[in-house]
C-alpha cells in the first residue's frame, strides 16, 4: 500500500519534507495546501502534473482521498491544521511544536481518539543515530543512576533560517528549538518532568521580537538534575549535551559520543547506532523513522514513539519554561495543565494568528 498524504505548509521545513517524502517510494503526496501561489507553483514543477494544489485545508480534504496528513505550517497553527484533519479521518504528521499549549495538545489527544486516528509529532533529534547511541547506553545502565544532564545549543539563525514568521513568536528559542532538545531529554533520561525554572530573554543585537535565547534548570521526576542554555544569536554553531551518572560521564555533539569512565582521565569514543536510510545529517536525519511511525498508524493503528499522548509532557516543559520567564520562580508540572495560553501581552502573536498560514 502506498501511503498518501496532504500536504500542509510550504516555508522552509514544508519544502524539506516535500523532497522526502517524494523520495521515499512507500509514500506519495496527492495534495499540497500553502497560501502562496509561488511556493505552489514550485510544488507542482517538484512533484509534477498530478498533484492537486490548494490554498485552504478544509478545500483540500474535501476534495481528495488520503491516509494522512503532514502538518509543516507555522507553529501557531499546528493545533488548528491537526485538528482539522483529524475532523477529517487522516491521521497526522505534525511539526514540533505539536501545540503551543497543554490545553490545545489534550485537545487534539482526545479528538484522535474520538475518531481512533493517531498524531506523530515530528522529534526526529530523538533518531539521531548519536542520540540513540546515547539512549542505548543508559537503558543498558552503563552510567548507573543519572546525576546531571547538561546541554547547550548555540546557534547564529536568523529567523529567514525558520520562517518569517518566527521573528514575531514570543519565544522563538522555546517554541522552535528548545522544544527538540527537552523531548530529547525525557527520552535520554526516561523520565518525566517534574519542575522548571527558566529566564527567556532577548540578547543584544537580535533580529527577533521576542525572546531569542532561554537559561533553564529541571528537575525530572527521579530527581535527575538538568541545566539548559540554548541561543539563536549566537556567534557560532555549537551544541554539547553531556550525561554524569555514577560510572562515568558520557559526551555528544550529535556527531559523536564519547565515554569516560569514572576516574579515568581522558574520554574513548563510541560507536555509534548505524545511521537508517535517511541519514546522519539534517534535514533528513531521523525523517524516516517518523514516516514508520506514521505508516504504522496508518496500516495497523499503532501508536508511535513520539505520539501526541507522549509529547504532551514536552509541551508541557514548554508551556512552563513560558510561565516560569512570566512570573520569575519554578514552575510544577503539575500545574500548567488546562491552563490559558502563558504567552503574556504580545499582540505580533495575535496578528500572525489572525494571517493566512504560509
Amino acid at each position: 500500500m502506498v501511503m498518501r498524504l496532504v500536504h500542509v505548509g510550504l516555508g522552509v521545513r514544508g519544502r524539506h519534507w516535500l523532497e522526502i517524502v517524494r523520495d521515499d517510494p512507500g509514500t506519495i503526496t496527492v495534495a499540497v495546501v500553502d497560501p502562496g501561489a509561488e511556493a505552489l507553483a514550485a510544488a507542482r514543477r517538484q512533484l509534477g502534473a498530478d498533484v492537486r494544489l490548494f490554498t485552504e485545508l478544509e478545500a483540500a480534504l474535501a476534495a481528495v482521498e488520503a491516509d494522512a496528513a503532514l502538518v509543516a505550517s507555522p507553529s501557531v497553527w499546528h493545533a488548528a491544521h491537526t485538528l482539522t484533519a483529524l475532523r477529517h479521518g487522516l491521521h497526522v504528521l505534525v511539526e514540533k511544536p505539536l501545540a503551543l499549549t497543554v490545553k490545545d495538545a489534550e485537545e487534539l489527544i482526545a479528538a484522535a481518539d474520538a475518531v481512533g486516528r493517531r498524531v506523530v509529532v515530528a522529534e526526529n533529534y530523538r533518531f539521531f543515530p548519536a542520540e540513540r547511541t546515547l539512549g542505548r547506553w543508559l537503558r543498558a545502565g552503563r552510567l548507573g543512576r543519572i546525576a546531571t544532564v547538561t546541554c547547550t545549543d548555540l546557534r547564529a539563525q536568523p529567523p529567514e533560517d525558520l520562517g518569517r514568521w518566527a521573528a514575531a513568536l514570543p519565544y522563538p528559542q522555546l517554541i522552535e528549538i528548545a522544544v527538540h532538545h527537552f523531548d530529547s531529554i525525557r527520552y535520554l533520561t526516561g523520565h518525566r518532568p517534574a519542575t522548571v525554572l527558566a529566564r527567556a530573554f532577548n540578547p543584544p543585537g537580535s533580529p527577533y521580537a521576542g525572546s531569542a535565547a532561554t537559561q533553564a534548570i529541571l528537575a525530572m521526576e527521579d530527581g535527575t538534575a538538568v541545566s539548559y542554555l540554548g541561543s539563536l544569536c549566537a556567534t557560532r554553531w555549537e551544541f554539547a549535551l553531556q550525561v554524569d551518572g555514577e560510572a562515568g560521564t558520557l559526551w555528544t555533539d550529535r556527531k559523536r559520543v564519547w565515554w569516560r569512565a569514572r576516574g579515568a582521565r581522558f574520554f574513548r569514543p563510541v560507536r555509534l547506532e548505524p545511521a537508517g536510510p535517511d541519514g546522519h545529517r539534517y534535514p533528513r536525519a531521523g525523517t524516516a523513522a517518523l514516516l514508520d511511525q506514521l505508516r504504522a498508524a496508518v496500516l495497523h493503528g499503532l501508536e508511535g514513539e513520539t505520539s501526541a499522548r507522549d509529547n504532551v509532557w514536552t509541551v508541557a516543559m514548554i508551556e512552563a519554561a513560558v510561565r516560569s520567564t512570566e512570573e520569575g520562580r519554578a514552575v510544577a508540572i503539575t500545574d500548567v495543565g488546562g491552563l490559558p495560553a502563558p504567552l503574556g501581552d504580545f499582540p505580533a502573536l495575535d496578528r500572525l494568528r489572525s494571517q493566512p498560514p504560509a
